[in-house]
């Protein structure tokens, strides 16, 4: 039977993208991390991730080990809650309003898992891009990107996704890569945003931050469909890294302008400062934030 503590290891490397980020999420050593999962390996006796001085991907078979040890993590996850929340009764209806475009498919399976987790909670779920009055349309919950303008409402910080410039391998063939984002001007962009959103992205950090503008090709709400016509040749896409790693991994997507790194977008969940924070809010809170990354890893990957 595989040593179930290099599964949960070789679980949270995968997770973080590295084992350095999985040592600092751990508190571990990396040394201790890397050769635990190579004695998994060992044990199992196949190739589980590809190395090299940068990067780690999953091979085949690591990806389909991962599912189960993903699940497996889960579960451990689940049964440690139920023992924390033994004297806790949650429960109620909770309604979020969720930005459009958020996976959808991420969300339902992380509802999906909450409900289970918690029988007695109701959701009502609404993918919306307006700005809703969260009290007076009695909404619990708001998850919004930041950053956020100031207000009676409490925002907590739910995680950060680094953003990062993709294309094709066909359509750098055929339009070439910009140098500076100055050139970005000459490329066709796909933006992601609503009927409101202008073609320019905020590229660099800092005080070298430039706000370049781009020929819109495509404009979506769905950075599922960003990211699908990225891999169709249609042009340079904006995506968060974590979202299309494995299209990084595999060559399918290519980033470009990594000389230019930008401040990683973050996400919040809001909710009214006028009432106690509920232990049903507090419960999809804290669940949101530790399960969002995990559960967006293994949608990518098993897609």
């Amino acid at each position: 039977m595989p040593d179930l503590n290099g599964m949960m290891l070789f679980t949270a490397v995968v997770r973080a993208n590295g084992f350095s980020q999985a040592a600092r999420d751990i508190g571990q050593p990396k040394s201790t991390i890397s050769r635990k999962v190579a004695q998994l390996e060992e044990e199992l006796g196949v190739r589980l991730l590809q190395r090299d001085s940068r990067n780690i991907s999953l091979t085949q078979i690591g990806a389909l080990f991962f599912q189960h040890c993903e699940t497996i993590s889960q579960e451990i996850e689940a049964a440690k809650a139920i023992i924390e929340n033994t004297h806790s009764d949650i429960s109620g209806s909770l309604r979020i309003a969720i930005p459009v475009s958020f996976s959808q498919e991420v969300i339902g399976h992380l509802c999906s898992s909450f409900m289970r987790l918690y029988p007695n909670i109701e959701l009502d779920i609404q993918f919306t891009d307006n700005d809703i009055g969260l009290v007076g349309e009695g909404y619990d919950i708001a998850i919004k990107y930041g950053p956020l303008q100031s207000s009676d409402l409490v925002a907590r910080l739910l995680f950060e996704r680094q953003l990062i410039l993709v294309a094709s391998p066909n359509y750098i063939k055929k339009h070439g890569a910009p140098a500076t984002p100055q050139e970005l001007t000459k490329h066709q962009g796909i933006l992601l945003g609503t009927s409101l959103s202008a073609p320019i992205w905020s590229i660099g950090k800092g005080n070298r931050k430039i706000m370049a503008t781009f020929q819109r090709k495509v404009r979506v709400n769905s950075a599922k469909m960003v990211k699908r016509f990225a891999l169709d040749d249609f042009g340079i896409a904006l995506l968060s890294n974590t979202s299309c790693k494995q299209e990084i991994a595999s060559g399918s997507l290519v980033p470009i302008l990594q000389e230019w790194p930008m401040d990683p977008i973050k996400v919040y969940g809001v909710y009214s400062s006028r009432r106690q924070l509920a232990s049903n809010i507090s419960a999809f809170l804290d669940f949101i934030s530790k399960r969002y990354s995990n559960q967006e890893s293994l949608t990518s990957i098993v897609k």
